[in-house]
């Protein structure tokens, strides 16, 4: 069950990507915080993935990277939006 839980994240994971290279193609997406931080762990599949619903010559220059927040990207963006509004 785990497994096939996993493959699909990995194919919605990949649709994402694939909507945000269509949308605005970027250079480099960067996964992180609660929700995508797992994903990390899966880039090369959910790169795969990204290349069946992709713009093929958009997703061919993207980089998916893991977040160097980890984890914590909500904290250090709540605590900086907070301190920045003191």
């Amino acid at each position: 069950l785990a497994v096939k839980i996993m493959k699909e994240a990995v194919e919605y994971w990949g649709m994402t990507v694939a909507n945000l290279v269509s949308l605005f193609n970027p250079e480099k997406i960067i996964f992180g915080g609660g929700v995508f931080g797992p994903a990390v762990n899966f880039l090369d599949e959910i790169m795969k993935e990204a290349k069946k619903w992709a713009q093929p010559i958009s997703i061919n220059h993207v980089k998916l990277v893991g977040s160097m927040c980890g984890s914590d990207a909500g904290l250090i963006g709540a605590g900086y939006l907070a301190l920045r509004n003191l």
